[in-house]
């Protein structure tokens, strides 16, 4: 009886150090290598990408071997030229060529846009010889420029900071002063490093505020004093007219592109000038909210998706 008593006692300090030693070896966990299951939230308690706002998301283009919009709302679309697909950053990608774009024969709910933010992730290389067009809303009555786009300028000097544009527009009755609005950086705010990699870019416009900010990998970059997003009003057109901008309003809002512009659409926007080019890069994970992502929000759709998540 005495002989049984200590086998089992040995048997119960084995198990225990058997458990402590797996207890030692076990590494932590990276961001990016988790174990199946559900992974840890970033901030803010979001899993998945797909948690962050998902009622105000009008649009979203994840490009698998195809050019739908998963949201439904901006239909009829076809790629023009020889645009192709890719290994992306989730999963598969847009791959611009020389002449290629998307087009879609109705622009859905981001033609009715009046806040937004665009997010979209990029892996292109430096080009020259003009600007090279990510997206484009157009205007049915053939306007020069189009309702609401990002394009990403030439640059063929030493440095890796990336110029690109943010257009939108507010067209009512009565015309106010100034219906366009840029947001085009000076090169010492531009961000670094943004060539030759996947990078995240993320424009927000808030209407309640009128401001507008830019994101590059999830951080916000500095385009004002106290880096609280600019403020969008009509004092660049009429000195003495201060009236924020407010709710935008599109022009007859007609089709939608990717990876150009209206005007290669062809008429009645006249073709496309020699300097406007098509995106050559790779295109992913392109999503339009209706509203201004906080920047927590902006942060957590970057750490995701950078997870594949």
């Amino acid at each position: 009886m005495k002989n049984t008593k200590i086998s089992a006692s040995a048997l119960w300090c084995l198990a225990l150090a058997i458990s402590f030693s797996l207890v030692q070896c076990t590494k932590a966990e990276k961001d990016d290598d988790f174990t199946p299951g559900d992974p840890p939230p970033v901030e803010g308690g979001f899993v998945n990408s797909s948690e962050i706002e998902p009622a105000s998301l009008v649009a979203y283009f994840p490009f698998e071997d195809n050019v739908d919009d998963k949201q439904a709302t901006v239909t009829g679309g076809a790629i023009k030229g020889s645009g192709t697909f890719t290994e992306g950053r989730k999963g598969k990608a847009y791959q611009g060529a020389n002449g290629a774009f998307i087009s879609y024969a109705n622009p859905g709910a981001v033609g009715a846009l009046t806040s937004f933010t665009v997010s979209f992730w990029i892996n292109t290389q430096k080009h020259d010889g003009g600007a090279q067009g990510v997206f484009a809303l157009s205007k049915e009555d053939g306007s020069f420029w189009g309702n609401f786009f990002v394009i990403i300028e030439g640059n063929n000097s030493s440095s890796d900071k990336m110029l690109t544009k943010l257009h939108f527009e507010k067209n009512v009755t009565p015309p106010i002063n100034n219906v366009e609005q840029w947001l085009d950086l000076p090169e010492a705010l531009r961000p670094d490093n943004m060539y030759g990699a996947w990078r995240q870019i993320t424009y927000t416009y808030d209407e309640t505020t009128s401001k507008v900010a830019y994101y590059a990998n999830g951080q916000r970059i500095t385009i004002d004093e106290n880096n609280a997003g600019a403020i969008v009003n009509r004092t660049d057109r009429k000195a003495n007219d201060t009236t924020p901008l407010g709710a935008l309003a599109f022009k007859n809002p007609a089709k939608f592109v990717i990876g150009g512009y209206q005007n290669q659409l062809g008429a009645p926007y006249g073709g496309a000038e020699p300097w406007m080019l098509t995106y050559t890069g790779k295109l992913d994970e392109m999503r339009i909210y209706k509203k201004a992502l906080t920047p927590q929000q902006v942060s957590a759709l970057f750490k995701l998706e950078s997870q594949g998540r």
